[in-house]
C-alpha cells in the first residue's frame, strides 16, 4: 500500500482552495476566508520580522559601544523604507527597516506582534500541528523539508505521518493560531486593501501605528 501525496501548490500563502479547506475544518463560526488569508500571510512573514527585531537590538548594543545605530544599519546594507504618508500597509522584509525617527516604535510593534504569534504556535495541543507550525512558520523551514521531517519520525516523542496527514495537520495548525490571533486581536492589524491600483484580491500588509486609514 502507498502512501497518497499532497499536491502543493505553487504559492501555498495565497492559495484559495488550502484556505478554504482550512476554514472548513475551523470549530470557530467566526473564523472566515480572509482571516485565514491573514494568518497565512503573518505567518509567512515572523521569519523576515525576526530579522528586522534582531538587527535594531543589535544596532542598540553597538550605540552602548559608541556606534551610531543607523550607520551601522545603512552599512550592513539595509535601506529604509520610502514613506509616502498615503500607505495604509507596509510589506515587512528581511532587508527593510523604518526610518530613523520611527525605526524604536515599529520595532515595539514588531516585537508585540511576533511574540503574539509565537505564543499561539506554542499553545497549539497537538504535538504534530505544534512541531509542523514551528518548523514552518517559527523555523522557516521549507514546506518538503518539513513533510519529510515529519515522514522519517526523527523526533521519538512525536510519531512519523504522511504526507497528506501533514497537510491536514498543517491546516489545523494554520486554523488554531488564526483563532488565537483573532482573539487577542492581532489580525485586527492585518489589513487587506482593495484600493485603487490593487490587484482584485487586494494587498495584504500591516498597519503600522500611527497610520491613519484614508478613504
Amino acid at each position: 500500500m502507498t502512501n497518497q501525496t499532497e499536491v502543493l501548490p505553487c504559492r501555498i500563502n495565497d492559495d484559495i482552495e488550502d484556505t478554504n479547506k482550512i476554514v472548513q475544518i475551523t470549530f470557530f463560526d467566526d473564523i472566515n476566508a480572509e482571516d485565514i488569508r491573514k494568518t497565512k500571510w503573518l505567518l509567512g512573514k515572523y521569519t523576515d520580522m525576526i530579522d528586522i527585531i534582531k538587527n535594531y537590538e543589535y544596532a542598540l548594543q553597538q550605540i552602548e559601544d559608541g556606534l551610531d545605530a543607523y550607520q551601522l544599519l545603512t552599512a550592513e546594507g539595509t535601506a529604509g523604507k520610502r514613506e509616502t504618508g498615503q500607505e495604509l500597509t507596509a510589506d515587512v522584509t528581511a532587508n527593510s527597516v523604518v526610518l530613523k525617527d520611527k525605526r524604536h516604535t515599529n520595532y515595539k510593534f514588531y516585537l508585540y506582534i511576533s511574540n503574539n504569534v509565537k505564543f499561539a504556535i506554542n499553545n497549539l495541543r497537538d504535538p504534530h500541528e505544534g512541531l509542523i507550525a514551528k518548523l514552518l512558520f517559527l523555523d522557516g523551514m521549507r514546506y518538503l523539508k518539513a513533510q519529510e521531517y515529519l515522514e522519517k519520525g526523527y523526533r521519538k516523542d512525536v510519531y512519523q505521518i504522511s504526507a497528506t496527514t501533514f497537510a491536514e495537520k498543517r491546516r489545523k495548525a494554520i486554523a488554531g493560531i488564526a483563532n488565537s490571533l483573532k482573539i487577542n486581536r492581532t489580525l485586527d492589524f492585518i489589513i487587506i486593501d482593495y484600493g485603487r491600483g490593487r490587484n482584485q484580491d487586494g494587498e495584504i500588509g500591516l498597519r503600522l501605528p500611527g497610520v491613519n486609514q484614508t478613504t
